[in-house]
């Protein structure tokens, strides 16, 4: 069971399926909605890189030491992701010091759970989607976490400030703060897990489906994946804000002059 054409005959429903990305270029040319440009190059870099990533798999699945090309990827989507979401840091300094280890630690902890529960073989063909999908939810909501926190900071300096001079520290100025960053950062996530089975099926159990995996079996596991896939991801937000005070506050505990 899979898909049922070549890699050939793909290229060519590739080309039919791309008339309906020319019309929507022409249709926001035509209304001057100004996203022509960034939609096309979006697609260009986008499915640029999945042909590149398939072909770099091609060759890593009939690698025999492919766990070395493993870490090599791992590390990459490490320092890629850290440095995607560090740029929603607007004026933060060095703000990959925060969302590095922060996508990195809620990731790992999600795979390492995956790998001990056994419900991620150590083989390239599960490490390698499992991780992307840990990796990208995780700098997702790392993202969101700096964007807001930042956001929430600059709108309540006053606020703050008035705490730390009737001698509150920089950790119960920041409290209130903090906790609504991460409940917002996590927003997404918790909708699109009440809505499993029902406003979408996700990638992983959609991938078990078209690969002949028994329903039930395909929705187990993506369950199991998207349960980690969350966890992951709150841990990231929480360790995002608390890694955050210490760019938002000076050692005296006073707010930040790149605010």
């Amino acid at each position: 069971m899979g898909i049922p054409y070549t890699w050939e005959e793909g290229l060519i429903i590739l080309g039919f399926v791309c008339i309906l990305l020319v019309i929507v270029i022409v249709i926001s040319i035509l209304k001057k909605l100004d996203i022509g440009r960034e939609f096309t190059y979006a697609i260009a870099k986008g499915g640029g890189q999945l042909f590149l990533i398939a072909i770099f798999l091609t060759f890593l699945f009939s690698y025999d030491y492919w766990f070395l090309l493993i870490w090599l990827l791992l590390g990459t989507m490490i320092l890629v992701s850290g440095y995607t979401s560090a740029k929603r840091a607007t004026g933060m300094p060095q703000a990959y010091q925060v969302t590095t280890p922060s996508i990195l630690a809620g990731a790992a902890l999600a795979l390492v759970v995956l790998v001990v529960s056994q419900a991620m073989p150590l083989e390239p063909q599960f490490i390698i989607p499992l991780s992307g999908m840990v990796f990208g939810n995780s700098m997702a909501i790392c993202s969101i976490s700096m964007e807001r926190l930042i956001r929430e900071v600059q709108l309540n300096k006053k606020s703050i400030e008035t705490m730390l001079s009737l001698g509150a520290s920089s950790k119960q100025s920041m409290e209130s703060f903090g906790r609504f960053t991460i409940r917002a950062a996590l927003i997404p996530t918790i909708d699109r897990l009440k809505t499993l089975g029902v406003i979408f099926i996700p990638g992983a159990m959609a991938g078990l489906l078209m690969a002949g995996t028994n329903p039930i079996l395909a929705a187990e596991y993506q369950i199991i994946v998207y349960l980690m896939i969350v966890g992951g991801g709150i841990i990231t937000s929480m360790l995002t804000v608390f890694l955050s005070r210490k760019k938002l506050f000076t050692d005296i505990d006073q707010l930040a002059e790149w605010l």
